[in-house]
């Protein structure tokens, strides 16, 4: 334990009671007089047309599954597609106030969220800046397809770009976002702050709060999203993370300059299935997701249940969550209502769910639910929604036009591969190990003491390296590698992780992932 906080029997042993504070539940009551003032009619159609366009989104990458084919283009996808029809209010609501600088990281279940992020963030970027944006990201190989035919404003040319790259890439094009080498799972786009989604159930958890923490000690601005399923909440992974992120370390021990905890927000979006495993009532036993922030820390994660469904909910608590963060008082826990009304993918017949449960879903879709809202406080005319449908669907054949195509969007060519996997380039270091000038005596030193040396110089070297894991900093690690660099060290560059080897590596993955150095210490190669 840290020398600087005594345990001591008398404070340990008192008896007494646990008061667990209250957790909101669907707080945010809709007002139509304060959303008009607070949004205005623009934002507020525009968080329809994005939620209609990523349901033409997955409603065309339903249809070329099952039946080859939309809207007259027949086109045969043989790769995975996992859905979230019905939950776009959830995916647009999470983006509404989310910049650039701002980053999400997702699951396999992630195309909504990608495409609401990537509107959102242009959406928040100067006119100008947009052109250069786009066309220095993968040496412009996405900006030159979309330049082709994408033909209105500037504005129209960015969602061209980001429905054709996302697109692009979930078909294993060499134009997509990421070359078609991270496909429906693993797409993602830094520039807008769009992180790796990941087909490991949980598993972008630890790797958001790798990120966070790197904004933390950088000093970066920002806020992380880690948008999960509810059945992740069964992962270890997903409670190492959410403990790592909640240690009071932050708090007590580091340096108040470097500004707390990591600015992490745990978005479960909370659909009530894991594939057809129903969480609450069935495979978990929380019964109200929002609970388990009780089992984290005194602030409950200052969890709220809210409702996915209505967008408006979802983009006011992101911006009450983020205040919270940025004074480095999280993490945050949102249990976010919302309900695919696809299967667990396009296989997936939906027999493990009641036909009346469906129904009430579909009665209460959010899209058809938020339009009539706007008509009815004359943000926009009938009229309007359906201008905004057509133009969804026209912009989603157009995209499938040219990333369907192998003729005008191939896909990677093969011997390019190596380019990405190896550098080719030379390490830093000069000479061969056990070398030594002529007027230098050989050492004799133990391994241990050989890395721990290497361990010092590159602390000295790199400014921001830092390292955590099992017992580093009092303990001094295995074998006593770092034994006197806690006397060298503030506490934010060297300290204990908790012993979960999974949200170490996790975390180290994602500081690196973000631009970091850090050693991540587990103990034994075993663990």
């Amino acid at each position: 334990m840290p020398k600087s906080i005594p345990i001591l029997p008398d404070d340990v042993r008192k008896s007494g009671s646990l008061a667990i504070p209250a957790i909101p539940l669907m707080a945010y009551q809709s007002n139509p007089v304060e959303e008009a003032r607070r949004f205005g009619s623009r934002a507020l159609t525009e968080i329809y047309a994005d939620m209609v366009s990523i349901r033409e989104f997955e409603t065309m990458l339903q249809s070329i599954k099952i039946k080859g084919e939309y809207a007259g283009l027949k086109f045969e996808h043989k790769g995975p597609c996992h859905l979230s029809i019905g939950q776009e209010a959830a995916a647009v609501g999470m983006a509404f106030s989310l910049t650039a600088e701002d980053e999400i990281w997702g699951s396999h279940r992630s195309h909504g969220e990608i495409l609401a992020k990537g509107f959102s963030a242009l959406r928040k970027l100067d006119e100008k800046e947009i052109p250069n944006l786009l066309k220095n990201y993968g040496q412009g190989r996405t900006f030159s397809k979309v330049e082709a035919f994408s033909k209105g404003s500037i504005s129209e040319f960015a969602r061209d770009y980001i429905l054709y790259g996302t697109l692009a890439e979930i078909f294993g094009r060499d134009a997509g976002f990421n070359r078609g080498l991270g496909g429906s799972m693993h797409a993602f786009f830094p520039p807008l702050g769009i992180m790796p989604n990941n087909a490991i159930v949980g598993g972008s958890a630890a790797l958001a709060v790798g990120a966070a923490l790197n904004k933390r000690i950088k000093g970066k601005g920002g806020i992380v999203i880690a948008n999960i399923g509810d059945a992740a909440a069964g992962c270890g992974v997903v409670w190492e993370a959410m403990n790592f992120a909640a240690m009071d370390q932050y708090r007590n021990l580091w340096d108040a300059k470097v500004g707390g905890a990591p600015p992490i927000l745990f978005n479960f979006m909370n659909n009530f299935y894991g594939m057809g495993g129903q969480t609450a009532g069935e495979t978990m036993g929380f019964g109200m997701l929002a609970r388990l922030g009780a089992g984290v820390n005194e602030k409950n994660m200052h969890a709220e249940r809210i409702d996915g469904y209505w967008p408006l909910a979802l983009a006011d608590a992101m911006e009450r969550k983020r205040g919270i963060l940025e004074l480095g008082q999280g993490p945050v826990l949102l249990d976010t209502v919302t309900y695919r009304l696809s299967g667990h993918s396009p296989s997936d017949a939906s027999s493990y769910r009641d036909r009346e449960e469906m129904e009430a879903w579909k009665n209460a879709d959010a899209i058809e639910g938020f339009g009539k809202y706007l008509v009815l406080n004359k943000h926009c005319s009938d009229a309007d929604l359906e201008r905004m449908r057509a133009s969804a669907k026209d912009s989603m054949i157009k995209a499938l036009e040219h990333a369907g195509s192998l003729i005008y969007s191939p896909r990677i060519n093969p011997a390019a591969i190596g380019s990405l996997m190896f550098s080719w380039g030379q390490s830093e270091m000069k000479g061969n190990l056990g070398d030594t000038p002529d007027n230098t005596p050989n050492r004799n030193i133990t391994m241990a003491e050989a890395i721990g040396e290497a361990v010092w110089t590159g602390f000295q070297k790199y400014p921001t390296l830092i390292a955590y894991g099992e017992e580093n900093r009092d303990w001094g690690g295995a074998f006593s590698v770092y034994r006197g660099l806690t006397e060298k060290l503030p506490y934010h560059r060297l300290f204990n992780a908790p012993i979960s080897e999974a949200a170490i590596v996790g975390t180290a993955v994602g500081y690196a992932l973000s631009g970091g150095k850090v050693l991540a210490e587990i103990m034994y190669c075993d663990f």
